[in-house]
């Protein structure tokens, strides 16, 4: 281990002491969508369009014409901004998901029927009803959230984000996400890592370069339990059995959210929970270049590195 940072188990320990905050504002979108108004023109199209079939269909017109109709309604379903309409969320009520809806026709045009059949809606496309939609999706859109969150408690210990591999190797205190030029061909030649995950083609969030010292980081967050949860705690143990050549090589587990906190908690758990944390202890103890990490733990780790 440098001399500069203490054992992988001090820093667990600071993540035990120091519980995630309930309410993680990196984790939150106050403001309105940015694209509000292409999801409220499509929604508005959509409404005309069900509209439209619906007299059709009141006045016994022709199977040709209404199915020109159905053709443009399926069409406008498959652009990016049709799931906050009444029919995308109604799929949700006929068992089955819209992805697959969108690519099936028939069971399109069925779903479509039941929805006029069974519903009542207007031509009114409300913004606040809109936005409501997108704020309950919002989980979606937290992909980046926690990398974001990591380099900027990173940029206040002086390291930088960085673009390029040039640019990477010739900092002293660099940062990069797993991204663009940062592929994992490309992580493997520069740095000379395997990274030998289970999963064929996986990648990592951020790469942390402190002169000679090499952090593969990977980032959750997570606020409940359940079966996908399972699997991402599973798979953020996976990266603490992970090992390298190097000496200068160290995994991390990033994990904030109030699960964290559930997980690393020193209060009775419950047999899950216990078996997580008896996985995490022994492969930190089993590779001590790796770290468990929440985000105290994470500052506590990189204000040790400046």
């Amino acid at each position: 281990m440098s001399k500069d940072i203490k054992n992988n188990l001090f820093y667990f320990k600071i993540s035990q002491e120091n519980p995630e905050p309930h309410l993680d504002l990196n984790y939150f979108f106050l403001e309105k969508h940015p694209e509000l108004p292409a999801y409220l023109r499509n929604v508005k199209e959509i409404k005309e369009l069900l509209i439209t079939i619906k007299k059709l269909k009141q006045a016994k017109e022709s199977r040709q014409i209404l199915e020109k109709y159905f053709q443009k309604l399926f069409t406008l379903f498959n652009k990016k901004f049709a799931n906050c309409s009444e029919l995308g969320c109604f799929v949700n009520a006929c068992d089955t998901t819209r992805d697959l809806v969108k690519k099936d026709y028939k069971t399109f045009q069925t779903i479509t029927n039941f929805f006029l059949e069974k519903r009542t809606f207007d031509e009114k496309a409300p913004e606040n009803w809109t936005q409501a939609i997108l704020d309950n999706n919002a989980s979606r859109r937290k992909g980046e959230c926690g990398e974001l969150k990591l380099i900027a408690i990173l940029q206040g210990f002086g390291f930088k984000q960085t673009e390029n591999w040039q640019e990477f190797l010739q900092t002293k205190k660099a940062a990069a996400q797993f991204k663009g030029r940062f592929d994992m061909a490309s992580v493997r030649k520069n740095l000379k890592v395997k990274i030998k995950t289970k999963k064929q083609g996986k990648k990592l969030d951020l790469l942390i370069r402190r002169r000679n010292r090499i952090f593969l980081l990977e980032a959750k967050h997570l606020n409940v339990s359940g079966g996908e949860q399972n699997k991402q705690i599973g798979e953020l143990i996976e990266i603490l059995g992970l090992k390298e050549t190097s000496q200068n090589i160290s995994y991390v587990a990033f994990l904030d959210g109030t699960y964290s906190n559930a997980l690393l908690s020193k209060e009775k758990q419950s047999p899950k929970l216990k078996t997580q944390r008896q996985e995490i202890t022994k492969f930190l103890a089993k590779n001590p270049k790796n770290f468990w990490l929440n985000t105290a733990g994470f500052q506590a780790l990189f204000a040790d590195l400046q």
